[in-house]
């Protein structure tokens, strides 16, 4: 009877274990070296952003996650670095095992996608390690930006052979949207997706490329540079006619923002370097009033074009161009259609072409790149 009894209860307690991990995933493992410290899972559910923290205890970690669909799980050091990604939903588990300070040599257990996407990272792991860490801190012309640009080159060159190479796998799909995807490589990202089999377009990978595709999605009419009648610094009606220069620069910015500063300064290297028949620098800011504007470029001594804009939250030049964050940079030829966009500087595409429309006057670009 005993026995009877004792079985029951470790069949019951089986079932229970098993109906948890149904719904619930599991990442756990054996790692030695961390000191104690603790690995953070950050993931996304129904429920919102979910922070995890497993701490180790003799080495061994283990979290439980819910998810019903599959999500990226990203792993940080006590340090908040990155560590890990892995991709996982409710019913699924992957298991670590190895050194943490020796994290390229750590084994895995756990679904295909996750072992097929660890080993492609470990075997260049180099490559993936230089193009994070050299793009830290780089600035326009130095030595270290020539650097990352040629590590991304590697990088994006790794992944979209094993994209091509495999367009009916799930992890192609992931690899697209999460590791390759920029707004400086959209065209040939959206060219691979529209190459991928239905099974490698997963519901994450999805629901990333066709917010992205939205966002670069414009009307032809929105091809152009708006029409730029604004206050200038002296507090009068401004006009800003592309006709007069080679290439126009805008910039849509926000003397509130954090770092307008830095944009501003950006704006004013160029202004410097190039003579006005070749280049309009204009800066069109958006702010509440204008002494916040005025305090922001009192100082400027340069021939960038200063210029507000009213109704930071309500205006048409905004919704009209998808401007949902600032700054935005747009360059245009002398009729003010707009040959790139972009959300950032230095941008390798907007220097390309305004070199072409400066020396030719003219512009090599075989379709508009547009940036969020």
């Amino acid at each position: 009877m005993k026995k009877r009894i004792i079985l029951y209860i470790a069949t019951l307690l089986l079932l229970m274990s098993c109906g948890e991990e149904k719904n619930s995933f599991i990442i756990k493992g054996t790692l030695n070296n961390l000191g104690g410290r603790p690995l953070y899972a950050v993931y996304e559910n129904s429920d919102g952003i979910v922070v995890d923290t497993m701490r180790p205890f003799d080495g061994k970690i283990e979290m439980r996650g819910v998810s019903p669909h599959r999500t990226a799980i990203q792993l940080y050091d006590a340090s908040w670095s990155p560590f890990m990604r892995l991709y996982l939903c409710n019913g699924e588990r992957v298991e670590l095992k190895g050194d943490a300070s020796l994290k390229y040599e750590i084994e895995m257990k756990g679904s295909s996608l996750n072992r097929s996407l660890w080993k492609l990272i470990c075997n260049n792991h180099t490559i993936f390690m230089q193009t994070e860490t050299s793009g830290v801190g780089v600035t326009r012309g130095s030595v270290a930006l020539d650097k990352h640009e040629r590590y991304t080159a590697q990088y994006d060159s790794v992944l979209i052979d094993y994209i091509s190479r495999h367009g009916g796998n799930e992890l192609s799909g992931i690899l697209l949207v999460d590791y390759l995807l920029r707004y400086d490589n959209y065209y040939v990202c959206d060219s691979l997706w529209q190459m991928l089999d239905v099974e490698a377009q997963s519901p994450l990978a999805v629901t990333t490329m066709h917010s992205v595709q939205e966002k670069m999605s414009f009307d032809t009419e929105n091809n152009r540079l708006p029409y730029l009648r604004y206050i200038d610094d002296q507090d009068s009606l401004y006009y800003v006619n592309p006709r007069h220069s080679n290439a126009n620069l805008l910039c849509i910015w926000s003397a509130e923002e954090l770092h307008s500063q830095q944009w501003h300064e950006q704006l004013e290297e160029y202004a410097q370097r190039y003579s006005k028949e070749d280049l309009q620098v204009i800066a069109l800011s958006f702010d509440r009033d204008t002494a916040i504007w005025h305090r922001a470029v009192e100082n400027d001594t340069t021939h960038v074009v200063d210029m507000w804009g009213d109704a930071i939250y309500t205006s048409k030049v905004l919704s009209q161009y998808n401007v949902s964050r600032m700054p935005v940079f747009m360059l245009s030829d002398s009729l003010g259609r707009i040959l790139v966009r972009t959300s950032q500087l230095p941008d390798s595409d907007l220097d390309a072409q305004l070199d072409s429309l400066v020396k030719d006057c003219k512009y090599t670009l075989e379709e508009h790149i547009f940036k969020p």
